[in-house]
């Protein structure tokens, strides 16, 4: 062993000599090249720096100056400006992976893995540097990829768009990229992902002017990620046409938007998938996405500061086709704009939305909207919280159906604004506003909308109130719902037909439980407990009253009660008759200390009056 040491110190360079010394650790066959080339190896002296053949994209001259990687017969050998940029490897060390994976040689990875200093000679810009370090990676590797290394230093300042290469990274090592807010021309993505499949950003901190964005994906590109982005200004990471895309742990302040897609109707996108982004001091939207997106997730976000430079939404879903789009775990702040900003926006022809976990606070009472649903179809939220002070907590206009909306709270007025089918459970406390703004409003003809849960600490209005506004109200249900502190549990127009109230548990109501104005006809109320209604004692309102031409109304099961100190009480009778109706049924009604059950019922024709009793 120690002479064939003594050789093989003889013959290596001096600059490699000191590697030598630590073969008793690595063992001697780190140092031998692998078996097929050692004949060819011994049989041919290595030639002049200058006739060695230079990886694609670099020439000998290039390579010798500024360091690189160049095949020396059947073996590669590394340049650098040092003792090595005259110095021949023939022998190149080899290392296998754990797990007995095949064995792999520096070389390998040198040419899988390049920093972007060394292509920066020449006179290259910054921006050239990335670009020929990507295409030198992708020629060399192909399909298998490699890595482009942006090493700590000076900004590099680029000005124009990057191609992206199949299957290439782009990493970040404490660099900076800035795009100079004087940048000419047209708006741009800095790296431009153009039908380029498996394109990688990762930890990258850019600086960018209004006209450009992280990157733009169109052409069908496939697989676009990024990760661990810092964005300072500039536009959106923005989708045109791509399909399979992530996005991951992203921070963007002070920029137009975080991610979009979608600017005409020939742009699609599809899978995309946004994780753990934050954003903060936007102009526009934090996400606005429009025409034609299918399959659409974002969770775990935190947005603050948004809309800035217009009204609008925080997020903006549609203005396409768009489907299959979930937002889930995260906080919309609609405060910090001086215009008015809403939470959610949901438009035109957007179907299979769901939205899950997300709180949605501060709002400005002059027009804002936490949830706006206009134009869509089979919407589902969930465990959704929605802060007080918006104009509407959530409203849904005629184009809106299939609309369901199960737990959590939304302490700002919701309204169904006509569609069919808009299912509400959640529960409302008004903070004793003075507001005369009903919790949930059912109006312009919606139908087969459901009410249910809480409301509660909305002393000057309804808690329900149906058939505002234009058309009728048809088909509509308030189930299992529960009103305390209310100036009326339900209060139902003159449009509202065919209302089915079943459950209501309602208690410190300031007049009427149920108020069913003159021509609200065929409605059925069942199995109500009405407690301590009437508490303006300005007059005695019944728990439940009829007006006029409320035909086919149905009441049965129904039970009222005054808990009041005798000579204290204000309650009206258990349910009252205003005017002339017909085929009404009244059957099972119980009033505890209240003068009477029933009072009007001479004023029915054609009805049946069952069993009522006073106590």
């Amino acid at each position: 062993m120690a002479d064939t040491l003594q050789r093989l110190r003889a013959a290596a360079p001096r600059a490699l000599r000191r590697s030598f010394l630590l073969t008793p650790l690595l063992g001697l066959g780190a140092f031998t090249r692998s078996a097929h080339a050692a004949p060819e190896a011994a049989a041919a002296p290595p030639p002049a720096p200058g006739a060695a053949a230079p990886l694609a994209g670099t020439g000998p001259a290039e390579a010798a100056g500024q360091g690189g990687l160049v095949q020396q017969s059947a073996a590669w050998r590394v340049t650098t400006q040092g003792d090595l940029a005259a110095a021949y490897v023939n022998v190149i060390p080899t290392f296998r992976q754990a797990g007995g994976e095949a064995a792999r040689t520096v070389a390998d990875e040198l040419r899988e893995r390049v920093s972007v200093t060394q292509f920066m000679t020449g006179g290259r810009t910054a921006g050239a540097a990335i670009a020929a370090a990507i295409d030198h990676v992708w020629r060399n590797n192909g399909d298998r990829g490699g890595e482009v290394l942006l090493p700590a230093g000076p900004p590099l300042v680029v000005g124009a768009p990057i191609a992206a290469r199949p299957g290439v990274t782009v990493r970040g090592t404490g660099a900076r990229i800035e795009v100079p807010a004087n940048t000419p021309g047209r708006s741009f993505g800095l790296f431009d992902v153009d039908g380029t499949d498996r394109f990688t950003l990762l930890d990258l901190t850019l600086s960018l002017s209004r006209r450009a964005g992280p990157a733009v994906i169109r052409g069908d590109a496939s697989d676009f990620s990024a990760r661990g982005l810092r964005v300072e200004g500039g536009r959106s990471i923005w989708f045109a046409r791509g399909r399979r895309a992530r996005i991951a742990d992203m921070i963007c302040w002070g920029g137009t938007n975080a991610v979009g897609g979608g600017g005409g109707p020939d742009d699609r996108s599809e899978d995309v998938v946004v994780t753990n982004l934050q954003a903060y001091d936007m102009q526009d939207e934090a996400i606005d996405i429009n025409f034609n997106m299918a399959g659409f997730y974002l969770s775990g976000f935190t947005f603050r500061r948004c809309s800035l430079a217009r009204r609008g939404e925080v997020i903006d879903i549609g203005g396409g086709e768009c489907r299959d789009i979930t937002i889930a775990n995260g906080l919309v702040d609609c405060s910090g704009s001086p215009h008015r900003v809403g939470g959610i926006g949901v438009k035109r022809n957007t179907r299979n939305v769901s939205i899950t976990g997300v709180d949605i606070i501060n709002g400005q009472a002059e027009g804002s909207v936490a949830i706006r649903l206009h134009n869509s179809m089979r919407v589902n939220i969930a465990a959704v919280n929605v802060g007080p002070g918006f104009t509407y907590g959530f409203y849904s206009n005629s184009g809106t159906n299939e609309v369901e909306w199960r737990g959590g709270r939304c302490d700002s007025p919701l309204r169904i604004n006509g569609g069919a089918d808009v299912d509400l459970d959640v529960m409302h406390d008004g903070g004793n506003t003075e507001s005369t703004l009903p919790a949930f409003t059912v109006a312009a003809g919606a139908r087969r909308a459901t009410i249910r849960g809480l409301v509660r600490n909305r002393p000057r209005a309804p808690a329900v109130l149906l058939g505002f506004g234009r058309g009728s109200t048809e088909g509509c249900r308030v189930l299992d719902l529960q009103a305390q502190g209310v100036e009326r549990a339900i209060a139902g127009l003159a449009r509202t037909e065919g209302l089915r109230v079943s459950g209501l548990r309602a208690a410190a109501i300031g007049k009427e439980a149920i108020h069913l104005a003159d021509g609200a006809r065929d409605a059925t109320l069942r199995d109500i407990t009405v407690a301590d209604y009437s508490r303006d004692a300005a007059a005695r309102h019944a728990a439940i009253r009829l007006g006029a031409g409320c035909d086919g109304a149905i009441l049965r099961d129904i039970r009222t009660r005054d808990s009041g100190e005798e000579g204290a009480r204000t309650a009206g009778p258990a349910v009252a008759i205003d005017g002339a109706s017909r085929g009404v049924i009244l059957d099972g009604i119980v009033a505890a200390q209240a003068p009477a059950a029933v009072a009007g019922a001479e004023r029915l024709s054609g009805s049946m009056v069952g069993a009522t009793v006073t106590l």
